[in-house]
């Protein structure tokens, strides 16, 4: 028995906490306890699937708390994905409580994030600049190939078709840190390389003596290349103007500033006494490099390694098994753990993937990270399980068949190589009403109804496109009757448009708007009056459809600065044709089903009861090599892209705990012959047993009549149930969010599940841009009136020129606060009044565990006065007596309260302020009569903070019995529930 105690713990969590510290603890295997027991000095973990390697990180970060006197603080932990960081930190937080989120958990970009908000005194060049979005990436390349002298990079009909090479090029060359500079000199050299290469001349036929042409279609790319450089060149040249970054400048920032701001790789270095790197396998140079740095520090740091070479599947994105070894070279005393034991699969599934894996590797390479696993639990072996059939439909069948056969409290994943063949399977378990979680694709160009908006949007950018307006009328928009429909179907084949305004009075309004809206209003009016909204919000996938339009949109006006809905529209329409697809990400089923698909890459980290690989065949997984449109210096390395994809399979077998099933079949269901998966032959013969399945018809997989009955409402509310339970477990729940759902539960479906977007207002936008500005006060070093007026004026010209409003409504909203900033300055001045060792926390974001989900809540500010805590939330209106912020008045609420009530849960819990008082307040930053912005401070007590939680039982009770799918509230004349009942009707 271990005896030691974990600094830092409350007298009532003390002893749970340690005692589950001590049960993991006696848990672990020799090689697992050296591992966390060895906390001084470099340690390389070679960790393969299922050893327990979250368990070892967390415990061992625990361990360092309990031995020594370093702050949590001051241990750093980088994984490879934002899943990681959160699997990570709840498995912390059973050890440690809430101090888990004292320690730093980062991905390499949350982290390189962090430095720049923590120590923004060392990058004052990009205090001003903004993340790219993929919209405006695409935008800007598309603007600088536009240019006369990239033409050769704008083939004719086709525009676009190389810009997502030049955006893969350039997030290739960054994560290499290759420059323009290098490929310039890199293609110029290849040319004269091939030029003088005597391979490359023909010795026969009727190019005997000159150039072979794969020489010349090379030195064609070599000169495309070239051009390359140049569109690289600009693009970051045009993104340093306008004050932009993109996601690998992150990284790039955070190495350079290291490399050449020694106080500021000081004040990290002194920071982190120990550094743990997760998925080591997956890190690229850029990102070992940073971490090398940050080590450096000491002669021999405390620095923990933790990877595995056989599940390296992020070698596109840069990684490489050097990397592996870079730091070990760099400090030869550290010490190598091999943990042999794997605590999820049974021997047969360890023993076949060995196998297979083991094709990867030269007779002597890398012998130390070739561990073979042997299974910690003794469950029966089962032999993996190769089903051939003789054609698709046949294994089709067969999933379909074995996945309803999955007892009670069993899980499953079916794990496939592609995104389409991610969508094949998403639809069929539909089609056969087996729930599944996942995420698919939606192409908001390609998908019907994003096609159905782009027609409206086609019509209003030219009346004579009646066709377009055609679809949309037969479509079920503009709540028409059928004989409506059919009587402007029959007026618009004879020509006769002239009724239109008689008989779709909506379409007259819309273009009404067309000269009064901003472009974002516009939107969200034309998809409102035209019935669009209404049939979006029969789904949720058309919900997301949406979103991803009105995403696409806010994004090309806030990168063109579009202040004309007619513009907008033009640019949509223009970019429509131009792009091919515009994929938006969306969810599929709960998160609690006990069936998932997912991509192999999609898979890393999770583990079930089954495996599935349905598809497995070459032209699935291995595919034709994808040929790149530009020739990129390389980094020397001896991998192939088939060793890369059998990492990918021996990830997908390794997730199992019980059995794997692989599916291939001999043909598609229209006889196009198929390969069967080059790996599946390579599993030990041993462990493997073989099944074939005869020839199926499409027609009985696909049969209506096999279908079981289910009414469209069902389906409809299943879907709202799932999707909810997803978005709460997923995104957690916000205070505006239970607001919501008190005030109706179909207003909490809409807005706080399916997301609606609204069109921006002129009160919301002032008080956004309020927000803002007060913001920006406190981070002021002084804060009398006449600063704080500045920096508010300041902070509202900044906020109007991005905003969505109208030219006219940005013009009322600005006149409007400037009008009251004086008052409002000289009555804020003593609020901003505090003690210089005060510390002053703005607009940040506090999470809280609650059960499946978490709390969460931004804060505007948070003033810690040292016993004391002040919470300050803004209200841009005049003040309210405390009887109607109670919601004790009448046509009152008790929003404001509950808001005040759930910041207070989420702050006391929190181990930076917990035991001490802390104080929400309201201020009111319109002034009243006398010139006041009251700050009023409510006592919150224990009845009222149960009061809230029991609220919060409520919304999820309502979720997880399923009770929101049909729950209405009081008011007979609710937008919300009507919006409801046309969905269902």
């Amino acid at each position: 028995m271990i005896e030691r105690t974990i600094k830092g713990f409350t007298k009532d969590n003390l002893n749970i906490k340690e005692e589950k510290f001590k049960v993991h603890y006696q848990r672990l295997n020799p090689r697992q306890t050296e591992a966390v027991d060895t906390i001084e000095g470099p340690v390389m973990v070679i960790a393969g699937p299922g050893t327990g390697k979250t368990t070892i990180l967390t415990l061992r970060i625990a361990n360092i708390l309990a031995q020594t006197d370093t702050p949590p603080h001051g241990i750093l932990a980088i994984t490879y994905t934002d899943a990681g960081v959160r699997a990570m930190r709840a498995k912390l937080q059973e050890f440690i409580g809430d101090r888990a989120y004292d320690v730093r958990l980062h991905t390499f970009h949350s982290f390189a994030s962090s430095i720049i908000n923590e120590y923004p005194d060392h990058f004052l060049h990009r205090q001003e600049n903004k993340q790219m979005t993929d919209v405006e990436q695409e935008s800007l390349i598309r603007q600088i190939i536009s240019l006369p002298e990239f033409k050769d990079l704008r083939p004719s009909g086709r525009p676009d078709v190389f810009v997502p090479g030049i955006l893969r090029a350039i997030d290739e060359s960054k994560r290499e840190a290759i420059f323009p500079s290098d490929v310039r000199t890199f293609a110029s050299e290849e040319i004269i390389r091939i030029e003088k290469d005597e391979n490359y001349i023909s010795t026969r036929g009727a190019t005997k003596g000159e150039l072979k042409a794969e020489a010349k279609d090379l030195i064609l790319k070599c000169q495309r290349t070239s051009l390359f450089a140049s569109v690289y060149e600009i693009y970051e040249e045009r993104k340093k103007e306008q004050g932009l970054m993109d996601f690998n400048d992150l990284i790039i920032e955070i190495l350079y500033a290291f490399q050449h701001d020694e106080l500021l790789l000081r004040l990290i270095q002194e920071r982190y006494l120990y550094i743990h790197v997760d998925e080591h396998q997956d890190t690229n140079d850029a990102q070992n490099f940073i971490v090398g740095l940050i080590a450096q520090f000491f002669e021999t740091p405390n620095i923990f390694i933790v990877g595995d070479e056989k599940q390296a599947i992020y070698r596109f994105q840069g990684a490489s098994v050097e990397n592996f070894f870079l730091l070990q070279r760099r400090w030869p005393a550290m010490k190598v753990i091999s943990l042999d034991t794997n605590y999820r699969s049974h021997q047969s599934i360890l023993d076949a993937s060995f196998a297979m894996i083991e094709n990867n590797y030269a007779q002597d390479e890398h012998k130390d990270l070739r561990i073979k696993l042997k299974a910690g639990n003794k469950s029966a072996v089962d032999p993996i399980e190769i089903v051939t059939g003789e054609n698709t439909p046949a294994i089709e069948e067969y999933l379909i068949e074995r996945l309803k056969k999955l007892k009670e409290g069993e899980t499953a994943a079916i794990i496939v190589r592609r995104n389409r063949d991610l969508d094949r399977v998403i639809k069929l378990l539909e089609f056969h009403q087996v729930p599944v979680s996942s995420q698919r694709s939606v192409d908001i160009f390609n998908h019907p109804v994003g096609k159905l908006f782009f027609a409206l949007l086609e019509y209003l950018a030219d009346n004579s496109q009646v066709e377009a307006l055609a679809k949309t009328i037969v479509s079920g928009m503009w709540k028409l009757s059928l004989d409506e429909i059919v009587s402007l179907n029959r007026s618009i084949r004879a020509g006769i448009f002239s009724d239109f305004g008689a008989k779709l009075p909506a379409l007259q309004s819309i273009e009404e708007h067309l000269l009064s809206e901003g472009p974002m209003g516009f939107i969200i009016y034309a998809a409102k009056a035209s019935g669009f909204a209404d049939l979006v919000a029969s789904d949720p996938v058309y919900v997301h459809v949406w979103r991803g339009i009105v995403a696409h949109s806010e994004a090309l006006v806030r990168e063109g600065r579009i202040i004309d809905p007619k513009a907008l529209i033009e640019v949509l329409l223009a970019y429509q044709q131009s792009a091919e697809s515009r994929p938006v990400k969306i969810s599929v089923g709960a998160p609690d089903y006990p069936i998932h698909a997912m991509t192999a890459h999609g898979s890393k980290g999770l583990e079930f009861d089954y495996v599935f690989i349905p598809y497995a065949s070459d032209s699935s997984w291995v595919g034709r090599p994808r040929g790149a449109s530009f020739l990129l210096p390389k980094k020397h390395t001896l991998d192939s892209d088939i060793n890369d994809i059998r990492r990918l399979f021996y990830v997908a077998l390794t997730r199992a705990r019980r059995h794997v099933i692989i599916l291939t079949a001999l043909s598609e269901a229209d006889g196009k012959a198929l390969s069967p998966l080059r790996f599946i032959e390579e599993l030990h013969s041993n462990h493997v047993v073989k099944k074939s399945l005869p020839q199926v018809g499409i027609e009985k997989i696909y049969s209506l009549e096999e279908k079981n009955k289910i009414s469209e409402t069902d389906l409809e509310e299943g879907k709202i149930i799932d999707l909810s339970k997803k978005t709460l477990i997923e995104s957690g729940l916000s205070v505006t969010a239970l607001n919501h759902f008190l005030k109706c539960p179909n207003k909490f479906l809409y807005l706080s599940i399916l997301k609606m977007p609204e069109a921006p207002t002129v009160a919301s936008e002032k008080g956004n841009a309020l927000h803002e500005g007060l913001s920006t006060v406190w981070k002021s070093p002084t804060r009398t009136k006449e600063e704080i007026s500045i920096i508010l004026k300041n902070a509202f010209d900044e906020y109007f020129e991005r905003s969505f409003l109208s030219i006219s409504d940005k013009n009322l909203a600005k006149e409007e606060l400037l009008e009251k900033v004086e008052i409002v300055s000289s009555a804020l001045e003593s609020h901003f009044n505090i003690p210089k060792d005060a510390k002053v926390f703005t607009e940040f974001r506090l999470e809280r565990k609650l059960g499946e989900i978490f709390l969460h809540g931004k804060l505007d500010a948070l003033i810690d006065l040292g016993d004391d805590i002040l919470i300050y939330d803004y209200k841009s209106r005049q003040s309210l007596s405390i009887a109607a912020i109670k919601g004790e008045t009448k046509d009152s609420n008790a929003d404001y309260f509950r808001q005040l009530i759930f910041y207070r849960i989420l702050t006391e819990r929190h181990s930076n302020w917990k035991g001490r008082k802390i104080s929400p307040a309201l201020v009111f930053v319109s002034p009243d009569d006398k010139g006041r912005c009251p700050t009023i401070a409510l006592e919150i007590t224990d009845n009222d903070i149960n009061g809230v939680m029991t609220e919060i039982d409520t919304l999820i009770d309502s979720v997880w019995s399923g009770k929101i799918a049909k729950e209405k509230c009081t008011d007979e004349k609710c937008n919300w529930c009507g919006l409801r009942n046309i969905t269902l009707s």
